[in-house]
């Protein structure tokens, strides 16, 4: 995977269709950052957006403008 990865548009319908996945993850590090007594909006903030992903599960063939467009309707 290239380090520059999330900084190409063409790379993001992959992103979209995995990033369901993603979320469980972030409600954990949310989770250790409150036991930790630091801040969780990040993390939280990113499990939200991450949500919104559920809806192209798997759908690697998206367009960029329709990734965009439909985070832009979850939002």
């Amino acid at each position: 995977m290239s380090s520059q990865i999330l900084s190409d548009p063409d790379h993001l319908p992959s992103i979209a269709a995995r990033a369901w996945r993603w979320g469980p993850g972030m409600l954990e590090v949310a989770d250790t950052l409150r036991a930790a007594g630091l801040p969780t909006e990040m993390a939280e903030a990113a499990a939200s957006v991450m949500a919104h992903g559920e809806k192209d599960k798997d759908q690697y063939e998206l367009a960029v403008s329709d990734v965009l467009e439909h985070l832009r309707h979850r939002l």
